[in-house]
């Protein structure tokens, strides 16, 4: 009897509809009450009879203040109207407002969807929501091909609905309801993109992996899980933190040698293994300027790399500033990180004759934290040459000192103060902001990289001081775009302007060339490889033709343009 109650109350404070309905029940009670109370009570006060059609009239009409037709004059049936009309008040203007209205609003507001407007194929699946979603559908939307966002929670569901009017549809269901997954149309992707938590993954894996043929990207917190998504039915187990602190890390190495995974294009255009790839494949390269090099002082123009070594610098980082477009006019000095982009030899021989320093005039880096952003990064230095001291508060086997990052005594122990980079990779933008602005106090020429999870720590971290800021969710979605898209055109690099660096493959005869393709699409192009031809910076006058490689920056917009010449 108790376990009846107890359910017969929840859904009672549960359900808006339950409620309603007994609004309803109470309020016909109510009338039913008045009216067989004014059918004994008219008679005797004002000696009159009335019948129950004319009683029923007469409460109706005064609950709900319109007055009525019969007349009384005797204090009872007065005091009784009076009841009557405060009755009427309470439930028609108050009752009405507090529980009938919200329930009005969300049955006409419109929910999030649980199907697509038609039949979806070769789409691509994202599952969850977060910033993660966010930097993937910006990635995705390169392709012309359809994106679907599935996501369980209603409200997060129609908030997404709202973002992504015109580059996503979204599909409201649970995870582990099959219909969600044929609503989806899981059977015609060709990729489905999990960000969701290591537990629910591994589910909702086990549920589609029987149903669809796609290729399927989990995106993990820590990547120690790797094997049992894969064992699950993950053909990418990626995590955005480890590819943040390899990022972080190639920002202060100067022989970029990181992972080259071929299973993910365009990594082998970032670095300069001699032994894995074609020494005369274009690369980009990213190389921080020491104070000792020869580079050190000399503008661009007077450096120049294009008639020394055929290379050009198409972008730079400086003191924190991004330069898109840099002047020949403009200064290197130590605050001065330069973009390389040519032949991989070229770029060898520049880092060598120009740029590079003894490993004892390197000196060691500062890294705070110690958690997979920052072990990654430490992994990256160590094998480059660097040494590091790491600050954390708990103890690893490393060379390190155990406190609080926002501790200035700490930072003095790690010995910021003759430390040439500072990595600041904790898993709290807020104390990774404070930290900046302590190590920047401390050692005003250090070169500081900075990792942040959310958007709005970006532009506040630069304040605080730092040179580079590694914005997680947008590296997560770079790597699994690189991987989504790279039968459509490869992704190198995202560049803080919003412009994207990007390999093209021309598959069949365009007639254009490179000041035409540039004209049409608004692209840069920086490079073409080509059978018998490599061409850094070419004129626009250079025909593209059938199997060349086409390097190229632009906004989004930009590129789509370009790839719909192709």
């Amino acid at each position: 009897m108790r376990s009846r109650k107890y359910v017969i109350w929840r859904i009672i404070h549960t359900s808006a509809k339950m409620r309603i309905l007994i609004y309803f029940v109470l309020f016909a009670l109510l009338i039913a009450i008045l009216t067989v109370t004014f059918h004994g009570l008219y008679p005797e006060f004002e000696g009159r009879s009335v019948d129950w059609a004319q009683s029923l009239l007469f409460v109706i009409e005064t609950l709900t203040t319109t007055g009525s037709l019969l007349s009384y004059h005797s204090d009872a049936m007065i005091l009784f109207a009076t009841v009557t009309m405060l009755s009427g008040v309470i439930m028609l203007f108050m009752v009405i407002p507090l529980l009938i209205t919200p329930y009005l609003v969300s049955v006409l507001r419109s929910g999030p969807s649980r199907r697509t407007p038609h039949p979806l194929h070769h789409h691509t699946v994202i599952v969850g929501n977060g910033e993660l979603s966010r930097a993937l559908v910006e990635s995705l939307s390169l392709s012309d091909k359809e994106i679907l966002i599935v996501e369980e929670d209603e409200k997060a569901a129609r908030d997404l609905a709202q973002r992504n009017l015109r580059r996503a549809f979204v599909l409201w269901g649970e995870y582990d309801d099959p219909q969600t997954w044929e609503q989806a149309w899981i059977r015609n992707a060709d990729f489905v993109i999990l960000c969701e938590n290591e537990r629910t993954t591994a589910s909702i894996i086990l549920g589609i992996r029987g149903i669809t043929r796609a290729r399927i990207i989990s995106i993990v917190d820590k990547i120690s899980f790797d094997r049992y998504l894969r064992y699950a039915g993950a053909e990418f187990v990626l995590s955005p933190k480890q590819v943040t602190g390899r990022i972080l890390a190639r920002h202060a190495v100067l022989n970029p040698i990181g992972d080259t995974a071929a299973a993910i294009p365009g990594l082998d255009r970032l670095t300069i293994n001699g032994g894995e790839f074609p020494e005369k494949n274009l690369r980009l390269i990213h190389i921080p300027v020491m104070p000792e090099s020869k580079a050190t002082g000399k503008t661009l123009g007077g450096l120049d790399l294009p008639g020394q070594y055929g290379i050009i610098v198409p972008f730079l980082w400086k003191a924190g500033r991004f330069v898109p477009r840099p002047d020949p006019s403009e200064v290197i000095d130590a605050t001065t990180s330069l973009f390389l982009f040519g032949k991989a030899d070229a770029v060898r021989r520049v880092v060598h004759e120009e740029l590079e320093v003894s490993r004892e005039q390197i000196g060691h880096a500062v890294i705070a934290g110690f958690g997979d952003v920052g072990s990654a990064v430490y992994a990256e230095m160590i094998a480059s040459g660097i040494a590091c001291v790491v600050v954390d508060a708990r103890k690893y086997d490393v060379n390190e000192v155990v406190g609080n990052a926002e501790s200035e005594d700490i930072l003095n122990e790690a010995r910021i103060g003759e430390a040439r980079f500072c990595i600041v990779a904790l898993n709290d933008d807020d104390v990774n902001i404070f930290t900046t602005l302590m190590a920047r106090n401390l050692n005003p020429g250090i070169r500081i990289l900075a990792r942040a999870n959310d958007p709005d720590a970006v532009e506040k971290l630069y304040r605080a001081g730092a040179d580079y800021v590694a914005l997680l969710p947008r590296i997560g979605g770079q790597t699994v775009g690189r991987i989504v898209l790279a039968g459509t055109i490869t992704i190198l690099i995202d560049l803080p302007n919003g412009e994207i660096v990007a390999l093209k493959h021309v598959m069949h005869p365009t007639g254009l060339n490179v000041g035409t393709a540039a004209s049409k699409s608004g692209v840069r192009v920086l490079g073409i490889e080509g059978k018998g031809r490599i061409l850094v910076s070419p004129s626009g006058p250079e025909e593209i033709m059938e199997g060349d490689a086409l390097i190229v920056t632009g906004n989004t917009e930009q590129l789509k343009k370009f790839i719909r010449l192709f």
